[in-house]
């Protein structure tokens, strides 16, 4: 007998419904009392019919009221352990699913035979949450007591990395490549150059996709999903392209999301879906944070004349007839009904200083461990000295070389180290900033809470802790 294990991993936060997960013979369904808990499912070569058949179906299901409203699944070979066919075969097609006034999201992991720390088992994730869309406008209604607080009461979910959403153009620059010009990504990421120690260039060009994958994509949704997941607070860090990379290929000559020089979302595209929203959710405010962390030097950072124009423009298309305005650091302190009746519902800082729980030695991690530490260490004090208080909730395990490259090796596009860790991080990230925020970090500072692959748990923990503070 040969199995694949699955270990699963649920949210449910409206009531009356239940997620199931099954494999042949085999059938786990949990309700809202198994929130932030772990369970194993196998798929087992005796349980599945036919002598040479050795594939078995992974399903998941949401329930509401015992009727099924949703499902994915993927077919498991327990020999090989590998994806034999489904519709969780890429991190980046796992897209939430909004049905009525609720939200699906999950996330699937396709474990490679546990090497360099990582598991051997298949990891899936389903979060069923209410819609967020007008989340601020039901915690604090205008005219309201709560409305007359200041902004900074708020705790803000944050999608880290959220232009990374995409593959669409660092793709126009990945395809233009070739082995006489791939130098250019060697000698920006160090972690290409551990490939390019253990390859010919013209191999590690067509790994290069693999590659990017597991290392960059951070997020699987659209900013206007993100947005109706409930997320309002976005650190962007817009830059332009590498000169050589708009040379080769067909990519616009403007900034885009940049992770060290691999290009994600565009600016403009960026700015677009916010105004879009606010203009269709008029109570809500959202948060913009540009900056350029990790951004290589020969990607030209827009001037404050550039980034000015840019929201100009994005602003322009408004259908506010010009009540929306852009707000700036000195927002955060005003009360919330004040940042609505003058229209600043898009606050945009730079580069502002920030207490981050975030170290590149703490993160670089496949356990909750040293990243609870981090919150650990955190308290009221350290706030009072930073306009914005930022606990992260992903691992940057990709950092960790054996990790990166025995994912890229074992690559499909449900592969990504990033995607391993995810569920069991939450499992005991949220919980904790869920039942210590409120002690221990008191001062009156806005608090982001940031994380892979944004789902309806992690919303969750900050509009509960936001619906708390408010009422101090």
């Amino acid at each position: 007998m040969v199995s694949k294990g699955i270990t699963i991993y649920s949210y449910i936060s409206v009531t009356g419904y239940e997620v199931e997960f099954s494999v042949p013979n085999g059938r786990i369904i949990n309700t809202e009392n198994d929130n932030h808990s772990a369970k194993d499912l196998e798929v087992e070569s005796k349980n599945i019919p036919g002598k040479e058949n050795y594939t078995g179906r992974f399903i998941w299901r949401v329930l509401q009221n015992s009727r099924e409203i949703a499902n994915r699944y993927n077919d498991i070979n327990s020999l090989t352990g590998n994806l034999e066919g489904g519709n969780m075969k890429s991190t980046l097609e796992d897209q939430s699913i909004f049905i009525g006034d609720v939200i699906i999201s999950y996330g699937f992991y396709d474990a490679g035979s546990g090497k360099a720390g990582l598991t051997n088992k298949d990891q899936c994730f389903v979060t069923v949450t209410a819609n967020q869309s007008t989340w601020m406008g039901s915690l604090a209604p205008q005219g309201s007591p709560a409305a007359l607080k200041p902004f900074s009461r708020f705790v803000l979910v944050a999608p880290h990395d959220d232009g990374m959403d995409t593959m669409q153009n660092s793709d126009a620059v990945i395809n233009a490549l070739d082995a006489s010009n791939i130098f250019k990504f060697k000698e920006n990421i160090p972690e290409i150059q551990w490939f390019g120690d253990l390859l010919p260039s013209e191999v590690l060009v067509h790994m290069l996709p693999d590659i990017v994958y597991a290392l960059a994509i951070t997020q699987k949704d659209t900013i206007t999903s993100m947005l109706g997941l409930g997320a309002r607070y976005f650190e962007f860090r817009p830059a332009f392209p590498v000169p050589l990379f708009t040379e080769i290929s067909h990519l616009e000559n403007k900034p885009y999301f940049q992770h060290a020089c691999i290009p994600g979302l565009a600016y403009d595209v960026f700015l677009d879906q916010i105004v879009a929203f606010l203009d269709t959710h008029v109570a809500e405010i959202v948060t913009v944070h540009v900056r350029w962390d990790g951004i290589v030097s020969e990607c030209r950072h827009p001037t404050t004349d550039e980034l000015n124009a840019a929201m100009e423009t994005a602003l322009s298309k408004s259908k506010s007839n010009g009540h929306l305005k852009c707000g700036t650091i000195e927002s955060l302190t005003q009360s919330i009904d004040e940042l609505r009746n003058s229209g600043q519902r898009l606050i945009c800082m730079v580069e502002t200083d920030k207490y981050d729980s975030w170290t590149a030695e703490a993160y670089a991690t496949l356990t909750a461990a040293p990243i609870i530490e981090r919150f650990e260490s955190m308290n009221t004090e350290g706030q009072e000295s930073h306009p914005l208080t930022v606990l992260q909730c992903q691992a940057t395990s990709q950092s960790i070389k054996e990790v990166l490259v025995y994912s890229v090796f074992a690559a499909n596009a449900a592969t990504s180290c990033l995607s391993e860790t995810k569920a069991m991080l939450d499992q005991q990230t949220l919980p904790w900033i869920r039942d210590n925020v409120l002690t221990r970090l008191q001062a009156e500072k806005p608090i982001v809470i940031m994380n892979d692959f944004i789902d309806g748990a992690t919303v969750d923990v900050a509009i509960n802790l936001s619906r708390a503070r408010l009422a101090l």
